[in-house]
């Protein structure tokens, strides 16, 4: 039980404004009235124990404590009930059979033999009795699943038939009474007709959609068979990578190997191209020959590693 506490009474607005804490100011001039003064001098007040912003301003009678028991929250959750009588078995379970197999007697009572003690014939009529609770039980619930099975169809098709009539149903009179006016020949020329070629702008759009699966698993066989031949190269064990990484990370790893090998790419190939560069090459205005012969002997290179790669069916490196 909640402890015991003083139950303020509840004495309309005048109590309340009884004991409202308002203090009047008191000002250094002599005015007819306590609530107002036209003195120019700023006044000196006593501060207010409790400022108007504050709801504790107007004291309002609050309500006792409420006594009503407030059972413990249940952690976790509830499983799922199982259903006793599955679709697929039907009312198997309702039948004599079931119940005469699922609640046997002993073997003294199939034989007819009396209860030799009073405790054995208590324990015959405890279990008579949970046999015949069983029965009932079982069959109790399978006449209320039932009524909850017809209970339900009888909503669906109610429901069903409530749809029905409202997609069936004629247009509302307030909607048909406002609804706006077109005018048949307005209908007509706004009418959108049906593109005679749709059927053919469909072929063209499913011959293309094939074209375009074809490319991309064009493109994925290809960069298969790519990442084949590169896999030779590839670290596979921790004593290759080691041999590798011992290989690479020395001091003077980019003034050794001659010319091209072992130096950086900025060594190599000094600056990128600049779009100046680019737009002479194209226009045919440049003038920086041999870099000239060298993108071209690199086209070159490219367009006959395309060829042998037709030709020979594989990726080459």
């Amino acid at each position: 039980m909640p402890p015991s506490m003083p139950r303020p009474t509840v004495c309309g607005l005048q109590a309340a404004l009884s004991s409202c804490r308002i203090s009047t100011v008191k000002t250094s001039t002599t005015s007819a009235s306590p609530w107002r003064t036209f003195s120019t001098t700023p006044s000196v007040s006593k501060p207010l124990a409790v400022p108007p912003q504050s709801p504790r301003f107007i004291t309002v009678p609050e309500p006792p404590q409420s006594s009503e028991p407030k059972l413990p929250p249940i952690k976790g959750y509830l499983p799922v009930p199982r259903d006793p009588f599955p679709r697929r078995e039907g009312d198997r379970k309702v039948q004599p059979a079931y119940i005469t197999a699922a609640t046997s007697v002993s073997k003294g009572e199939q034989s007819g033999e009396p209860p030799r003690t009073e405790h054995e014939a208590r324990r015959r009529a405890m279990a008579a009795a949970r046999r015949n609770a069983f029965a009932a039980g079982i069959q109790g619930l399978h006449a209320r699943k039932a009524v909850r099975v017809r209970q339900l169809a009888a909503r669906s098709e109610g429901r069903r038939k409530a749809n029905k009539l409202a997609a069936h149903a004629l247009e509302p009179l307030d909607e048909e009474l406002t609804r706006s006016t077109v005018r048949t020949s307005t209908a007509r020329a706004a009418r959108v007709a049906p593109d005679p070629e749709r059927f053919q702008v469909a072929e063209r759009a499913k011959a293309r959609h094939a074209r375009q699966v074809t490319n991309k698993a064009e493109a994925r066989r290809d960069a298969l068979a790519q990442l084949y031949v590169a896999a030779q190269s590839f670290i596979v064990d921790e004593a290759e990578l080691e041999a590798r990484v011992n290989k690479i990370f020395v001091p003077d790893h980019h003034k050794i190997g001659g010319m091209n090998e072992g130096m950086s790419i900025w060594d190599v190939q000094r600056a990128p191209v600049s779009v100046a560069d680019l737009r002479a090459e194209v226009m045919g205005t440049s003038t920086n020959l041999m870099d000239s012969k060298k993108r071209s002997a690199f086209k070159t290179t490219l367009r006959q590693k395309t060829v042998a790669e037709e030709l020979t069916g594989g990726k080459l490196v």
